[in-house]
């Protein structure tokens, strides 16, 4: 094997654990608080969009995040559309649907999410509302 192919079989696998380290994210944040907070790097930096992007900082900012939109939505569902990998960051556009919880108006929004991992952890989540964007700031652009 040359030293050529066995860098781009290492950058393959580093995106393999940083989608993997992702999807654990996702699966963790409806029903798993420990699982969740494990997943989250000490230093996370979160820009959610329902927040105009107001960046929330550490594990207790992203519980908290966590915590509103559990606390402010009933009947969510959801759907992992796709996943661009490369490095250590990864763009997933998610289809969300739910209903507020007190007033039961319906939320039904794409958001393209930009993670970048760190030490196995989530470091870093943007919520941006145009993929091409998500891209572009992953270094991603197709």
């Amino acid at each position: 094997m040359t030293q050529e192919s066995g860098d781009t079989a290492q950058e393959m696998s580093r995106e393999n654990v940083t989608a993997e380290v992702v999807r654990a994210w996702f699966e963790a944040f409806m029903d798993d608080a420990d699982a969740f907070r494990n997943v989250l790097h000490r230093d996370i930096e979160w820009f959610p969009f329902e927040d105009n992007h107001s960046p929330s900082r550490g594990v207790e900012g992203g519980m908290a995040i966590r915590r509103h939109w559990l606390d402010s939505w009933s009947d969510q569902v959801v759907e992992l559309e796709g996943f661009v990998a490369g490095g250590n960051d990864v763009v997933v556009t998610a289809h969300l649907s739910a209903r507020g919880r007190g007033s039961g108006v319906p939320v039904d929004v794409r958001l393209h999410f930009h993670f970048r991992v760190r030490d196995g952890k989530v470091v870093y989540i943007y919520e941006h509302l145009d993929r091409a964007e998500a891209l572009e700031a992953a270094g991603l652009s197709e």
